[in-house]
């Protein structure tokens, strides 16, 4: 199979038959399918028609999928929207070594896969269930989550500063000659400007990226992989303006959400050092994330150089 990471595991379908039919037996028999390569940190698969088996690519991930599966709970009763179930958690041994979890298969359109070609695929129906459901992450009792630290996307903003600086320098290897630096570092100053407004920290799903996005007719159905739901910085929850929203729907997303311009700059910040880093570590190995991130860069940076230093609207 596909490798994504230098070093890695990767299970073979006759391995997760194998491992299942071992630990999870009841439905060892279930047609298996993989399921393609959007996602970096799992390896996928369908089982049977209610079901997906995810098995972690490597350590960061595996720590992830664990706290993933003790949250699930909690969020799925706080939110208006689908989140996956936890049908069954398995153990490493010496044949795969890490935790795996077998979840709720839900159905929808990863919105990814599902956008068209057009500015605001989704129109504006995304962006006011995007900004519902932020809000009542916000609102609602948080769960037992980490708190976002320095070094950490949605943490304290200087380290995300300094990584994206090392991503500008390629030290994680060429970014596309497309780029425009000048635009990326002006997008960053205002984030260093921005640095040291004290955010109350919030709960935040921390990867609004389509992926972990479905959609069906428009509208958000269900939001999965909770791996990384912390306390964050109120920016951290905001990327979604540049992932998943073009022009039209982003001003919606951010007028129902009203950030100060302090917490728009970190969003930038931390939206556009998320991308750099993508881009300069998936495009080398051909994977589509790159092409996700390279369209979120692409709408930071437009927007910056239409309204350099000014929050839209």
């Amino acid at each position: 199979m596909h490798r994504i990471h230098d070093v890695e595991a990767e299970p073979s379908p006759d391995l997760v038959r194998v491992v299942l039919a071992d630990q999870w037996p009841g439905w060892a028999d279930q047609p298996l399918a993989p399921l393609g390569r959007t996602g970096t940190d799992h390896a996928m698969y369908r089982v049977g028609a209610d079901h997906v088996a995810r098995f972690p690519r490597t350590d960061g991930a595996a720590a992830s999928l664990e706290r993933e599966v003790r949250v699930l709970p909690a969020v799925a009763a706080l939110l208006p929207v689908d989140v996956p179930s936890v049908a069954h958690v398995g153990r490493p041994d010496g044949r795969y070594p890490h935790r795996w979890a077998v979840l709720g298969w839900i159905e929808g359109r990863d919105a990814w896969a599902a956008a068209e070609r057009v500015a605001d695929p989704h129109g504006t129906h995304l962006a006011h269930d995007l900004a519902d459901l932020v809000s009542t992450l916000r609102a609602g009792p948080a769960p037992e989550v980490p708190v976002r630290t320095a070094g950490e996307r949605g943490g304290p903003l200087g380290a995300v500063l300094e990584r994206a600086d090392r991503w500008l320098a390629g030290a994680e290897g060429p970014l596309p000659a497309w780029v425009d630096r000048a635009e990326v570092r002006r997008v960053l100053d205002d984030g260093r400007d921005a640095q040291d407004a004290p955010p109350t920290y919030v709960l935040s799903h921390g990867d609004l990226i389509p992926g972990n996005v479905l959609v069906r007719g428009r509208r958000l159905t269900a939001v999965v992989d909770w791996g990384y739901a912390s306390l964050a910085d109120p920016a951290l929850d905001l990327v979604a303006a540049w992932s998943l929203l073009g022009p039209a729907a982003r001003q919606v997303f951010l007028e129902r959400l009203a950030p100060d311009d302090a917490t728009w700059h970190r969003a930038r910040a931390n939206a556009v050092e998320q991308a750099l880093g993508a881009l300069a570590y998936y495009t080398p190995r051909r994977h589509p994330l790159a092409d996700v991130m390279a369209r979120t860069l692409r709408r930071v940076l437009a927007e910056s150089a239409a309204r350099p230093g000014t929050l839209p609207g």
